[in-house]
């Protein structure tokens, strides 16, 4: 009986060892476009919070990293690890009475370590 706990220990130790959790460290990438209106919105910048589908919030210290969109309004996070992600994005828009502050959000899954998937965000006013 002895050896089966032995055994059991052992698996279970082996599960958490080769269990990672969202974030960095891993082969994965999510890549988008941030837009509004259908116009790009370069130097946006993306938010990024590990182990979540859902926002939270709009304040920027609660998430886990940051990028800035290229003058395409493009944008990648990589080397992360599968799983869920929330992406937040803050951006301005130039219009004739001047610059307006535009954000908007989404949910991104990797699902698999190797994974490159592409999520837009659509930013509003």
């Amino acid at each position: 009986m002895k050896k089966y706990k032995v055994y059991a220990v052992f698996l279970l130790c082996l599960i958490f060892i080769g269990c990672k959790k969202e974030g960095a460290g891993g082969k994965a990438q999510i890549a988008g476009i941030a837009y509004y209106n259908g116009t790009i919105v370069p130097g946006a910048i993306i938010y990024i919070k590990y182990g979540t589908t859902t926002s939270p919030g709009t304040d920027p210290t609660s998430y886990d990293s940051q990028i800035t969109a290229d003058a395409s309004g493009n944008f990648t996070f990589g080397s992360l690890e599968p799983g869920n992600y929330y992406l937040f994005a803050i951006g301005h828009y130039s219009t004739s009475l001047g610059y307006i502050n535009i954000s908007g959000g989404n949910a991104a899954n990797i699902p698999h370590k190797k994974s490159s998937v592409n999520y837009d965000i659509a930013l509003t006013k």
